[in-house]
């Protein structure tokens, strides 16, 4: 027997489950179908409201976002009407394989996204080399692992799914390619680190279920308005080709270890049609007499910035992404301070509103206690009123508070309000008695974005077939890796889901 039982993880970034599930019953994905079979699996939540990146900071943290501070990619900074970009350096909880290197485990952890490079390490750490949304820039520790892999491997050509030029047939199908090229290029960077073990801790990530799915849902799907069945009668489900060489790739890496290593994939958060007002609710706002009315989208210029840099070089513009994303804070808007309260950014998936407080902002308008419950319960009954006039249906399932929600030293980083749209139908337009009719089109790329839900699939010794019944979340996916280890993490949000966990003798 090993000194340490040994684990291997392998994450697919924002993989849709019930795209999983039916394809693997179909046959289609028989590495997962396998994987079904013979292990314990589980749905998965990511923190409510609060989707896409900080769900992967609360899976790697295995705490809420109001223990760690992260709620979108751009957030205010807390004292200032500034938004800024958050940094994942900027993170106030560790990553749960920092606790498994002081425990004297050797881990290897490979594009983990949304998370800063963990220098002196027991083992490797790769950061940003090959992923969806590159935070920081591809680094490395130890620092020459980088360079080997840049000689050896290469580098990311791809760059950021959404400043891709696809239009025709042949674009979408050279995309498509180029993205399985890229799970070829992570499996075998996969297997050569592999090989430098032992390790207690493999665990790497695919992103490219996250670039396919936000690119070409409408191909995936006949009912989304832009399908295009041409173009897809040509390229075929460019998500299903993706998902295959996914399935591949799980599949060559589990056969790569031993009976005796306990294996867990996951799928961080789901996809779906982008059918969601995000868009759409400062616009609400202002006609609710809270804020300003919103500029006009100068569309002409979103075309003439997007045309110019797809004329870049495409290695250019992938070398040149931290930049881009480094210079946008310097043209975002700061927040309105005469608002009682603002619309902010939160993954679109949900809207999100903060309150203008006075004590929290720098000109405070509303007072905490009796003037902001009453605040939060006017936009709670104003929002579920909305109505998508395209369908008759209401636009807004609920409004949650975060403060109902979560609990921690940095709630006051978080929006007040949570809107939670009704994403059944595109929704580009709202009415109801007090805001009129609204109607902006969703600019941008995306035709797919996120659901909350993912997949944890577990086999090792010891392990039960079968689904888990009990409620899962993001959070229970660090500890239930480390109890794997015999490491116990602490002050934690999750739980180990001890049915995932091998029973060893």
């Amino acid at each position: 027997m090993t000194e340490h039982p040994k684990v291997l993880v392998i994450g697919l970034d924002a993989a849709e489950k019930d795209l999983v599930l039916a394809w693997a019953q179909y046959g289609w994905l028989p590495t997962f179908r396998r994987l079904l079979d013979c292990g314990a699996w589980a749905v998965t939540q990511g923190p409510l409201g609060m989707p896409g990146g900080a769900g992967w900071q609360s899976l790697f943290t295995a705490v809420s976002p109001a223990k760690h501070g992260h709620h979108a990619d751009r957030q205010i900074r807390v004292g200032t009407y500034e938004m800024r970009r958050a940094r994942a350096t900027a993170l106030k909880r560790e990553a749960f394989w920092n606790a498994l290197s002081r425990a004297q485990r050797r881990v290897a952890v490979i594009d983990v996204p949304y998370v800063g490079l963990s220098e002196k390490i027991n083992g490797v750490h790769v950061v940003d080399w090959i992923t969806h949304a590159p935070d920081s820039g591809f680094s490395t520790w130890p620092p020459e692992l980088g360079r080997q892999l840049r000689k050896q491997f290469g580098v990311d050509r791809l760059g950021l799914c959404d400043h891709m030029e696809m239009r025709s047939a042949e674009q979408f199908a050279a995309f498509r390619d180029a993205l399985i090229a890229r799970v070829a290029t992570k499996v075998a960077a996969s297997h050569h680190l592999l090989r430098q073990g032992p390790w207690d801790l493999f665990m790497t990530v695919f992103g490219e279920s996250h670039c396919i799915g936000h690119q070409c849902w409408h191909l995936h799907d006949p009912t989304h308005p832009s399908h295009d069945p041409t173009i897809a009668g040509a390229v075929g489900d460019p998500m299903l080709a993706v998902y295959r060489a996914l399935d591949d790739a799980v599949g060559r890496l589990v056969g790569s270890v031993g009976p005796e290593t306990t294996v867990l994939v996951f799928c961080s958060h789901g996809m779906g049609p982008n059918y969601y007002g995000a868009h759409l609710l400062g616009d609400v706002l202002a006609r609710l007499g809270h804020r300003p009315p919103p500029p006009a989208q100068p569309r002409w210029l979103w075309r003439v910035v997007r045309r110019g840099w797809r004329r870049l070089p495409q290695p250019l513009r992938a070398r040149l992404t931290p930049m881009q994303k480094n210079a946008v804070d310097f043209v975002w808007p700061e927040l309105d301070s005469h608002a009682t309260c603002f619309d902010v950014p939160n993954a679109e998936v949900y809207g999100a509103i903060r309150v203008n407080l006075v004590g929290r902002e720098p000109q405070g308008k509303v007072t905490p206690g009796a003037q902001y419950d009453v605040l939060c319960e006017e936009l709670r009954h104003d929002l579920c009123a909305l109505v998508n006039p395209d369908t008759g249906q209401p636009a807004v399932r609920r409004v949650l508070r975060t403060a109902d929600i979560y609990q921690g030293p940095y709630l006051g980083d978080l929006p007040d309000l949570l809107v939670e749209w009704n994403g059944d139908a595109p929704l580009e337009a709202v009415d109801s008695p007090k805001t009129g009719m609204i109607r902006r089109a969703l600019l941008g790329p995306r035709t797919g974005h996120h659901r909350p839900h993912g997949l944890l699939l577990a086999a090792g010794p010891g392990i039960k077939p079968g689904q888990i019944t009990a409620p899962a979340s993001v959070m229970d996916i660090g500890p239930t890796i480390a109890a794997n280890l015999g490491v116990a993490l602490p002050d934690t949000d999750g739980h180990a889901i001890a049915a995932c966990v091998a029973c060893r003798r």
